[in-house]
């Protein structure tokens, strides 16, 4: 599934990881710990290929991470905080282009959004939603995708105890489909709860 050799990773004057080499199986959860400013975000966006090593390999079911191959994007999906919404899409209109995309089936929008427990909120605009809606939105925008991988930046942060709770048993039930997952997290609770294996940075 996800197979890290040797990966090397630097930051401004310093070097946030030297010969990093991890391998994750398919229904398996990864996590990754460490300070803020530890790289966990850099880590992150290496294993969605969105940043280039500085030497090494990132690669997921033989496809080398690289978030302009097509097979690639396929295979993965993310979220990193970024915001990639469409001002004039409402939520429901957002999670059906994905469906669209990526060759999910349509009908699961629905079902995300009541999973989610914002079902009442599929005709909104992202924009107008609160921190925590709009965190649920995010995410269920990477659930619907039928990605191999799943790559989470602290997925829990703006979320209530029903949220953080929520989290957790979506990580569960993408394991339990034999996705695999890979979450940077600073909560111990979700780690304990979900975590396979751990990779803590910046020690």
């Amino acid at each position: 599934m996800l197979h890290i050799d040797r990966l090397c990773l630097s930051a401004v004057d310093s070097h946030l990881f030297t010969d990093l080499t991890l391998h994750l199986e398919a229904g398996r959860c990864l996590a990754v710990t460490g300070a803020n400013g530890s790289g966990k975000s850099t880590l992150l966006r290496a294993i969605a290929g969105l940043r280039h090593p500085d030497s090494g390999t990132v690669i997921v079911d033989d496809v080398v991470a690289d978030e302009t191959d097509s097979r690639f994007r396929a295979l993965v999906a993310v979220e990193l905080g970024d915001d990639a919404t469409f001002a004039e899409l409402t939520v429901a209109e957002h999670l059906r282009l994905l469906t669209s995309a990526h060759g999910a089936d349509a009908g699961a929008v629905a079902d995300i959004l009541s999973d989610a427990g914002i079902d009442h909120l599929a005709d909104r605009f992202p924009h107008t939603l609160s921190t925590g809606q709009r965190q649920r939105f995010t995410l269920c925008a990477v659930w619907i995708r039928p990605a191999r991988l799943i790559v989470l930046d602290e997925p829990e942060a703006g979320l209530d105890v029903a949220g953080r709770d929520w989290v957790a048993h979506r990580i569960e039930r993408a394991v339990a489909e034999e996705r695999s997952v890979v979450v940077a997290t600073h909560s111990a609770e979700l780690v304990e709860r979900c975590a396979d294996s751990t990779v803590t940075v910046g020690r």
